[in-house]
């Protein structure tokens, strides 16, 4: 290893997913004898800021908005480089928030700061190239997401519909993730009463979209076939009860949520959207729907349902085993080394 051991790592505490991101890198890079110091730029006085990056070998902005823009500052004051991790599609979230030509115009300035971009996926890196232009290439990498080990997590109850002996086998379906704009939980709702009946579905998770859901789900919820169960820590148990998990995103930059479930057992059917066909298409294209649509994500539900169990298997696996965390840590030091 070069002489380069220690990281300044800014996090900001708004970004759920990406904590979970940041604490793998942070356990990643120490394991392998990296020095991180995680802080919350937010809740940390420009002071203190300044004195650790001038300690720090390089500048890792955790997200590529806030942390990112703390970034820029202790960047003017110490000289050390600035690593950008970006999560999602940036065409798409500045498309999403209705961003000002302003913001748009600032966003390209702090860019124009930036030593380099790590981007989670293929997709993530296109759309950046697409804002930056593409002479702003030498200065993107993707490192794809690791899957650090899930902890068992706390146990679900997770509801049967009522009937005879003699009904149907229920068909549980499970959504995880924000219940938000760009997630498209209530698209899950349309896709549900597409399915047949036996078919219920599970959503875990909390965020401005619920009073809504529950008012449009309402016939849902009292034929038993739909079930809020709030907010959970991040582990296996999230996955494991289903037999299927469900996404409907308007976009993603990664689909962590997926490799999740895939890497539990679960396969995870979802819209193809650009994130999904760069993790799906290779080897389980099939866990895409054919179009945009409710009815198409419900059909591929049931395509999936008829396939043979060992090879759904076999093919989640090789999805799975593209993102270990030697993968991760090695590319993640080889950024690091060449800033």
């Amino acid at each position: 290893m070069t002489s380069t051991r220690r990281i300044l790592l800014l996090e900001d505490a708004a970004w759920g997913g990406v904590h979970t991101l940041c604490r793998t890198l942070q356990e990643a890079l120490q394991a392998q004898g990296w020095q991180v110091d995680a802080v919350n730029w937010r809740d940390t006085s420009w002071r203190a800021l300044i004195a650790q990056a001038k300690q720090a070998d390089v500048i890792v902005a955790s997200h590529n908005f806030g942390p990112t823009y703390a970034g820029v500052v202790l960047k003017w004051f110490t000289g050390k480089p600035l690593v950008s991790w970006v999560h999602g599609p940036l065409v798409d979230v500045l498309h999403q928030s209705r961003a000002s030509g302003l913001k748009r115009l600032q966003l390209r300035w702090f860019y124009a700061q930036v030593t380099r971009f790590v981007c989670v996926s293929r997709t993530t890196q296109d759309s950046l190239l697409v804002f930056l232009g593409r002479k702003a290439q030498t200065r993107t990498q993707v490192v794809l997401n690791a899957l650090a080990p899930l902890p068992p997590g706390q146990t679900l109850h997770v509801h049967a519909p009522h009937g005879s002996q003699d009904a149907l086998p229920p068909l549980l379906l499970g959504y995880v993730g924000r219940l938000a704009e760009e997630k498209r939980p209530g698209f899950l709702l349309e896709t549900l009463r597409e399915l047949p009946e036996v078919a219920q579905l599970g959503v875990i998770g909390e965020g401005p979209l619920r009073r809504k859901l529950v008012h449009d789900g309402m016939d849902l919820l009292q034929q038993g076939r739909l079930h809020f169960l709030g907010k959970h820590p991040r582990g296996a148990s999230l996955y494991q009860p289903w037999q299927m998990t469900l996404l409907a995103s308007r976009y993603e930059g990664f689909g962590m949520a997926a490799l999740e479930s895939l890497a539990c057992g679960v396969p995870c059917v979802a819209l193809p959207i650009a994130a999904m066909r760069e993790l799906y298409d290779l080897d389980a294209p099939y866990l895409l729907a054919r179009g945009d649509t409710p009815i198409a994500l419900a059909e591929a539900v049931m395509a999936v349902m008829s396939l043979p169990a060992h090879q759904v298997q076999a093919d989640m696996a090789r999805i799975v085993a593209r993102h270990t965390l030697s993968n991760f840590t090695q590319a993640w030091q080889e950024v690091l080394q060449a800033c």
